[in-house]
This record gives structure tokens, C-alpha cells and sequence, in this order.
């Protein structure tokens, strides 16, 4: 990457806004949609001009105190496979609506997981994917909740980075899972060991297909997990073909 795309690259995540190179077959807007609790959540929306509507879908969910343009990498890569792709803030995040209590976010049933509902609904509303080819990739409390849209909203596949057990529970509103078709990751330091049990827990709570991926000699958290090991992109885009 030469001196002057790094520094449009750096411009774009100080704008919220996603910027990619110039590919004539696809388009990237930022949209808006409303959750069913009254939530603005602000999302960029990917569409390849050549697949039509109606192909698969991935959603990207952020880790928290972060946004939408920790994807922006994947998100251009899923874009030129094909995929029409749909990255957002989580409420409390970025340009979508703030929240009262943060913390509280990341274990209230009755918040962030009406994100993803408001997510699906736009892309089904919109033709843009139906209800049997949508995926999920996420990260940290993204994770968690990509964990929540196949236990709950009928996500067919979903990538779980640095996800938690015991908050996969509170934000689904139920110690009990339906879990199905999830790629876990998660460095084998992170929190002091306990992002990698996470994973195993969550891993052996889940029906096949699954895949479990601890990366060795990192302590990362989330997304700069990618640094450590570069082959995880390549991965992740694998298994979203192998099971989408």
C-alpha cells in the first residue's frame, strides 16, 4: 500500500465512513434502519452490481468501543466474492444511537440483539438476501451476538472471534442455546486463557457443523487477532463458502 492510499484509508476511519478502491462491479452506501425499540443504527451496505438481488448476505458486528470500520478489510473482500455485505454500529457505538448505561448493553436481551433482528429485516425487506443465506461474522460482544442470531433469528452459519459464554447466555435471554454452524476463534491468551475456554465451551455447545480455531502464542483481543495470524481471513472466508 503506497503513502498516499494509507493516508486516504486513515481519512476514511476518521469519517465513519467506509473507502474502498474504485471496483466498477460493486457499490457501497451508507444506509440507516430503525430497531423495533426505536433505535437509528447507522450501517454500511455493500452490493455486488453482477449477482443480482437476493445472493448471500453477510452482517459484520464490531467489538465493543470500537465500530463498523474494523471490518472495512473483510468487508471489500466478502464484497468482491460476491456476497452482499452489511456492517453496522451497534447501538451505543459509532454514529448509531447512544445508549444510557454501556455496560448494561452488553447483557440486556432486550438491547443489542434488536440490531440484528433490524438487520435481517432490512436485507429481506430490501431483496437482498432471504432468511435461509444469511451469515454472521463478529467480534468480542459482536461474537456473542453473531452466537445469538443462530440460537434465535435462524442464522444459518456465523464466525465467533473472542467470544464469552456467560454473556452469549444473557444477551440470548436463556441459558439454553441452539447452537449450529459457528467457526470460533480466539487467541490462546486473551484474558488470562479465558477467551480460548470460552471458545471450547462454546464450541462443545454447538452442533455440527462447527470448527474451532485457537491461535497460539497471541494474547489478542477481537479483530487484531488477523496481525497474528494472517491465514484467519482466508479461513473465515472458507468456511462462510463451505456453509452459506
Amino acid at each position: 500500500m503506497n503513502l498516499k492510499i494509507k493516508k486516504v484509508f486513515v481519512l476514511c476511519l476518521l469519517s465513519f465512513s467506509f473507502c474502498f478502491s474504485q471496483v466498477q462491479n460493486y457499490q457501497v452506501r451508507e444506509i440507516k434502519f430503525i430497531t423495533e425499540d426505536g433505535f437509528n443504527i447507522a450501517a454500511s451496505l455493500g452490493v455486488n452490481k453482477t449477482t443480482g438481488a437476493k445472493s448471500s448476505a453477510i452482517i459484520f458486528i464490531h467489538q465493543g468501543g470500537s465500530d463498523r470500520n474494523e471490518w472495512s478489510d473483510l468487508f471489500e473482500e466478502f464484497l468482491k466474492q460476491n456476497f452482499t455485505v452489511l456492517a453496522y454500529d451497534v447501538r451505543g457505538h459509532g454514529i448509531s444511537d447512544k445508549v444510557d448505561d454501556i455496560y448494561a448493553l452488553f447483557n440486556d436481551p432486550n438491547q443489542s440483539p434488536n440490531d440484528i433482528k433490524a438487520a435481517i429485516k432490512y436485507l429481506i425487506k430490501n431483496k437482498l438476501a432471504d432468511s435461509s443465506r444469511i451469515a454472521i461474522i463478529g467480534a468480542s460482544i459482536g461474537a456473542n451476538l453473531a452466537c445469538v442470531g443462530v440460537s434465535k433469528f435462524n442464522i444459518k452459519t456465523a464466525v465467533a472471534i473472542s467470544g464469552k459464554t456467560s454473556a452469549v447466555k444473557n444477551l440470548n435471554g436463556s441459558t439454553k442455546l441452539k447452537l449450529h454452524s459457528i467457526f470460533f476463534i480466539s487467541s490462546e491468551g486473551d484474558q488470562d486463557g479465558m477467551r480460548a475456554k470460552w471458545a471450547k465451551e462454546l464450541y462443545e455447545s454447538t452442533e455440527e457443523p462447527r470448527k474451532l480455531e485457537i491461535v497460539k502464542n497471541s494474547s489478542v483481543h477481537g479483530v487484531s487477532i488477523f496481525k497474528d495470524d494472517p491465514s484467519l481471513p482466508g479461513k473465515i472466508l472458507q468456511w462462510i463458502r463451505d456453509t452459506l
